[in-house]
């Protein structure tokens, strides 16, 4: 049988064509078989739309397109075998893989402009996770139930948005998941949300755009809203094995799906910024995967149209000019920097990297906040006076001046490379494993007077949480003495766990948590655990004129730090020469507020 062959779309700027599946019925191993047909997208009779995690594209497998043979990915192979009707039906589809010509770099740049109306036309969202594997049916299941008892709580006049067991209510209805016999089914629930597809981002605009959506998973189904009660039930009450970390990537497109329904849309860096963390295959999906996002007046600079014949690195840094060149402020430089891998060659160090999936939230703000809400004025009002180098040069000129420099650093809060948080019902928080050190590096033993005057322990809880939390000083005592209680487990846990088995560990786990938090509350506030957030791939360190701080897991001693015109927190700078490389933002706790800026005192630097 021949190979099919794309027939190509017209290629003038009003073009609204694209490609329209038709599923043929079928079942068990009969050959996938399809047909491929031109359709208007404002006058195609109704389709479903696919979304799903590509996998290996070295997998594929063969099926028949229009009589033809089409090599397509095995993931999609799958989903289509899925959705598939056994009767006489045929189902109308839109996948891309299939219905764009993936070789063809100018048909996949017109299409990709295309998506906003692909989706947003189509009757569903057909969201496939994989086939059924480590109990996803239970877990499903669990999250039906979830969904089910989410509904009694909210009729009863509960809120979701600040569930918590001190509830009375939410202790009622929600207490039965807290019983052992629940652990496995949340077990799958868990292993659910770490299915591929919620870390891709292609999934951002796709779930967004749909007016509805149904998640499938092997034989089981559930709808998106109905996942995503259970999925937050889960998360704000702590149920076993809840991943608070892993459960910000269906948060960001929760929070997607309801601002693109309330008409909310956002700047460039915010849309890049918030989605980061999703992964792409091409790299410079990680911006034309979210063009549909992005509002309509900064896609007109050419080189942030979807093109895939463009190199990375000028795509990368033609949208980091395109955000500086329509902002007041220097956000963009807050955008933590890569630590680990590789990124995009020859990337200057104000340019972020994108293809970073790391989550490392903002300073003072949750894991899915946007960047542009960071709320610290450490240069003022001032705002941001830039000019980038002549010619060919990436350099980035900023107005600015140092203030300290680095004199002692702490080891960073690297979410993986931590041993195991969780012994079987007992949760440390992750920053108890480095918790003892930081309280070395910002020497709490040995002060009792922070330089700004107030109390050390005051001043290093406050940079913990970034000095952002609404809790009193008093709550905030009780968050640093529960803090230490576990710091002290994990300084026994860790060397045991090299050489007991892990049941020896998980016993006496529960016996020393017993006796550190006998007759005490063993639990963090809400607003507290939220605004922990920022620590992970952070570090604390010490300045020479005795501030402690929180900076880039890229800090060093001898890096300095500066404020700079129309920048809300400081910059971590190492000198190259005569220029500078930008290794981070940081927190310092006592000049978040200008107290150190000196507009007389800034002058031309130029980061490389």
């Amino acid at each position: 049988m021949e190979s099919y062959c794309y027939v190509p779309f017209g290629d003038e700027p009003g073009c609204s064509k694209f490609r329209i599946l038709t599923l043929l019925p079928g079942s068990g191993d009969q050959p996938l078989e399809c047909i491929l047909e031109h359709g208007d997208i404002g006058g195609s009779p109704p389709y479903e739309t696919i979304s799903y995690a590509w996998g290996d594209p070295r997998e594929k497998v063969n099926i028949i397109c229009n009589s033809r043979t089409l090599a397509i990915t095995a993931a999609l192979g799958e989903a289509l075998r899925h959705f598939r009707s056994p009767s006489e039906r045929k189902r109308s589809l839109w996948a891309d893989a299939i219905c764009i010509n993936q070789n063809d770099n100018e048909e996949r740049s017109r299409q990709v402009r295309r998506m906003k109306d692909i989706y947003s036309k189509a009757s569903r969202l057909l969201i496939w996770l994989g086939e059924g594997r480590d109990e996803s049916d239970r877990g499903i299941a669990v999250a039906l139930h979830l969904a089910h008892t989410c509904r009694q709580y909210v009729s009863a006049g509960g809120s979701l948005d600040t569930i918590t067991f001190n509830d009375e209510l939410a202790r009622k209805l929600f207490g039965k998941f807290t019983d052992p016999s629940e652990f496995s089914r949340l077990a799958a629930f868990a292993r659910l949300i770490e299915r591929l597809w919620f870390t891709r981002v292609w999934v951002v605009q796709e779930l967004a755009l749909a007016p509805e959506a149904t998640v499938f998973c092997g034989h089981s189904s559930i709808d998106w809203t109905d996942l995503m009660a259970a999925m937050t039930a889960q998360d704000y009450l702590q149920l076993y094995l809840a991943d608070h970390e892993r459960n910000v990537y269906v948060h960001i497109l929760e929070r997607a799906r309801q601002e693109w329904r309330a008409g909310v849309r956002h700047s460039l860096l915010s849309i890049l910024f918030r989605y980061r963390i999703l992964d792409a295959t091409d790299p410079r999906d990680k911006i034309f995967g979210l063009n549909a996002l992005i509002r309509r007046e900064l896609l007109g600079a050419g080189t942030l149209q979807p093109d895939y014949n463009i190199d990375i690195t000028e795509l990368y840094t033609a949208a980091a000019k395109t955000i500086l060149g329509h902002s007041p402020d220097l956000n963009l430089l807050s955008v933590p920097r890569r630590i680990c891998g590789t990124g995009p060659g020859n990337l200057p160090s104000w340019v972020p990297d994108w293809t970073n999936t790391r989550l490392t939230a903002p300073l003072g703000l949750a894991n899915y906040s946007d960047i542009n809400e960071l709320a610290f004025a450490a240069s003022g009002s001032s705002k941001s006076e830039i000019e980038f180098g002549d010619g060919n040069s990436a350099s980035l000129g900023v107005q600015g001046h140092c203030i300290d420099r680095i004199a002692a650093v702490g080891t960073a809060l690297r979410l993986d490379h931590l041993p195991r948080a969780n012994y079987h019902g007992v949760r440390l928080p992750k920053c108890a494993f480095v918790l003892d050190e930081w309280a070395r590096v910002a020497r709490l033993s040995k002060s009792e007077v922070y330089v700004t005057g107030e109390p050390m322990r005051e001043a290093f809880i406050q940079t913990l949480a970034n000095d952002s939390t609404h809790e009193s000083m008093e709550t905030l005592h009780r968050q640093l003495d529960i803090l230490e209680r576990n710091a002290t487990m994990a300084r026994w846990l860790v060397p045991m766990s090299k050489f007991l088995p892990g049941w020896i560990v998980d016993k006496i786990a529960h016996l020393a948590h017993a006796a550190l938090f006998y007759r005490r509350n063993d639990q963090m506030t809400l607003d507290f655990r939220i605004h922990l957030s920022p620590l992970a791939d952070r570090c604390v360190f010490r300045t020479e004129k005795g501030y402690i701080g929180l900076g880039s897991a890229l800090a060093e001693v001898g890096d300095e730090i500066a404020v700079v015109k129309g920048a809300k927190v400081p910059l971590v700078l190492r000198a190259t020469g005569s220029k500078w490389t930008l290794q981070g933002d940081c927190f310092l706790k006592g000049i978040m507020q200008g107290e150190a800026y000196h507009e007389d005192e800034c002058s031309r630097m130029w980061i490389i």
